[in-house]
């Protein structure tokens, strides 16, 4: 999203459709509604990097089909305000949502995640995963919502939520090798960041140049 204000997409996967989605976004005011729609035997891997003045995400996807998937791995660096909202619905067997966020927050910014996964009953064997944790730089005001709605006992439902600062063991350890701190605690970001996404050179260098601006 370059020069972006507000976004409105709503992508459709046809049934047997593989799709590999990359999306960054910098330095924007942002609202964004965007909506997934897969068929049977459709997958969606989606992977976002935000780093924006201001965000404001809903997100929906319907699982149509049967044996559709989507994986979203989402990392950001919130400046100010951000909040997302995610929906997957499951409206079927056999589907499955893997959902990874990682945010690092920096001093006086506001993260809210609420993330929803809702199953009817009568849609069996079906997979939810739900991974959300914020890492925060001084003064941050952080909240996780992680909701599964699950009407189904033949289910594998996993969540896990995670606020916290740095591991001051593993800073101490870089630290103890001869690396300033503020180089070390930079180090961690990268990693924190990186470690959710698969990138290619060209994305990889617009999102360290993002992490870079946070030492000036």
């Amino acid at each position: 999203y370059i020069n972006s204000t507000n976004i409105n997409i709503t992508i459709i996967l046809k049934d047997n459709i593989d799709i590999k989605l990359f999306i960054i976004s910098n330095d924007n005011n942002l609202t964004i509604n965007d909506t997934y729609s897969l068929g049977e035997y459709s997958s969606l891997i989606l992977s976002k990097f935000y780093n924006n003045k201001e965000t404001k995400e809903t997100t929906i996807v319907y699982l149509n089909g049967k044996n559709s998937s989507i994986t979203s791995n989402f990392s950001s660096i919130s400046n100010n305000l951000d909040t997302y909202n995610l929906k997957i619905y499951h409206d079927n067997s056999d589907t499955k949502s893997v959902i990874s966020n990682k945010s690092i927050g920096l001093d006086n910014s506001k993260i809210d995640f609420i993330i929803d996964s809702i199953l009817p009953k009568g849609n069996t064997n079906c997979v939810m995963d739900q991974t959300t944790k914020i890492l925060t730089l001084g003064d941050v005001d952080a909240k996780i919502s992680p909701n599964m709605f699950i009407e189904e006992d033949s289910t594998e439902a996993r969540h896990g939520s995670v606020i916290s600062t740095f591991n001051e063991e593993e800073i101490f350890y870089l630290t103890s090798r001869g690396i300033p701190k503020e180089e070390a605690i930079y180090l961690l970001i990268k990693g924190f960041i990186f470690s959710n996404l698969d990138l290619d050179m060209n994305n990889k260098a617009i999102i360290l140049e993002c992490i870079n601006s946070i030492r000036r």
